[in-house]
């Protein structure tokens, strides 16, 4: 008697949850076309196929629409990263993962934007970067604590320590390529990590024994 109750409380949650992510697939697709400077309520609620009203029942200011296109953009990032949190390819991994940002530079200077108002407390972007970094280093300090166990890093390194550097590394070279693409992003980051991680100093090491044998 109980499941049909059940199942009425979840359908208005369910048709709800769908029209938060029809609302923020449409700012991500803004944002990608025009820039997150040509986000607008109207035009979010025609691609979403709902009401000006509707959407800021959802995300009552333009900054919470902002943050739910940096979410969703996550999401689908996450999706194509077939890889996981596998070391394997890693390298090649880090520079597809770089060449694709930057085919979406729309979204990475939201990115940008957002990282700097997320410092004011009570912003919305404030909560999605403290998880996210929380995220993202936890993440890349697993993969570290790996590369130790598998003799590809130095066993001394703090991986917590380097994954923090590293993520820092990346958002400062995302704001440099958004000023002056020149330089190719992913193998930057590749090297920036070799570094981080004693890579590039493991393979002078075991070049320099071999000539010496």
């Amino acid at each position: 008697m109980t499941t049909p109750a059940r199942s009425r409380q979840r359908g208005p949650y369910a048709r709800s949850a769908e029209r938060r992510e029809a609302i923020a697939a449409a700012v991500l697709e803004i944002v990608v076309e025009k820039g997150h400077r040509g986000v607008t309520t109207a035009e979010v609620a025609e691609r979403a196929g709902a009401r000006e009203p509707t959407v800021l029942y959802h995300f009552p200011s333009k900054d919470h629409l902002l943050v739910a296109a940096l979410r969703r953009s996550d999401e689908e990032q996450a999706e194509a990263d077939d890889g996981g949190d596998s070391d394997a390819g890693l390298p090649e991994r880090l520079r597809a993962f770089a060449d694709s940002v930057t085919r979406r530079a729309g979204v990475l200077r939201l990115y940008a934007a957002l990282a700097g108002e997320a410092t004011t407390p009570g912003h919305p972007a404030q909560e999605y970067f403290a998880q996210r970094y929380a995220a993202t280093v936890a993440r890349h300090a697993r993969m570290i604590e790996r590369r130790q166990e598998a003799g590809l890093a130095p066993p001394g390194l703090d991986p917590v320590q380097v994954a923090r550097q590293f993520l820092a590394t990346w958002d400062g070279l995302q704001l440099q390529w958004l000023a002056d693409p020149s330089f190719d992003l992913g193998e930057v980051l590749v090297a920036a990590f070799r570094r981080l991680t004693g890579e590039d100093r493991r393979e002078a090491r075991a070049s320099l024994t071999e000539t010496e044998s």
